[in-house]
């Protein structure tokens, strides 16, 4: 009973991103909604307290310090993260093709590395090979589904961290160093 009060922030920390993982697998874009528009609300607020500073400053240090640019470029991206967090999650699509056709080419010139290195009969050519395939794989299967591919190897991948981070805590693995 001890540990698990001792880990209750990281237990928290766990069940939060095996919530999240499931979130978006249930419902991605209002989930990425929120998440664009509560960002957007974070520069608004540091953006004003830029501002703010920025005419608290004696004006000799605040000509220095562009504490007012930084503001107002803030509070401009807040803005657009409100008001524009559908276009956000829209515009990510072309972005996610783009590292879809990346990784085919990258899996491509591994296949090309593959196969010189078994007609030279040099090294190890299994790794290779293996990650050939799996930027291959990777590749084709972002370009034939990107948006549903992203949000689900995301989501998969907290709740995998997060299962495991939690079995982590629990069989005494946690990272704790305190020396007992």
């Amino acid at each position: 009973m001890e540990k698990i009060k001792k880990s209750m922030g990281k237990i928290i920390v766990c069940l939060c991103e095996i919530a999240v993982g499931v979130v978006l697998i249930v419902n991605p874009d209002a989930f990425t909604k929120v998440v664009i528009t509560a960002a957007g609300i974070l520069f608004c607020i540091l953006g004003a307290i830029s501002v703010i500073n920025y005419f608290r400053e004696d004006p000799a240090e605040a000509a220095l310090s562009q504490e007012l640019t930084r503001g107002v470029l803030a509070l401009l991206l807040g803005i657009f993260c409100i008001y524009k967090s559908s276009w956000i999650v829209t515009t990510f699509l072309p972005i996610i093709i783009i590292y879809g056709v990346a990784a085919l080419v990258v899996g491509v010139l591994k296949l090309q590395w593959t196969v010189d290195m078994i007609r030279l009969k040099r090294g190890n050519w299994v790794p290779t090979a293996i990650a050939a395939a799996l930027s291959i794989i990777l590749g084709v299967v972002i370009i034939l589904s990107p948006k549903d591919t992203m949000w689900t190897f995301i989501a998969i991948s907290l709740i995998v961290t997060g299962v495991v981070d939690a079995i982590s805590v629990f069989t005494g693995g946690s990272g704790d160093t305190t020396v007992q």
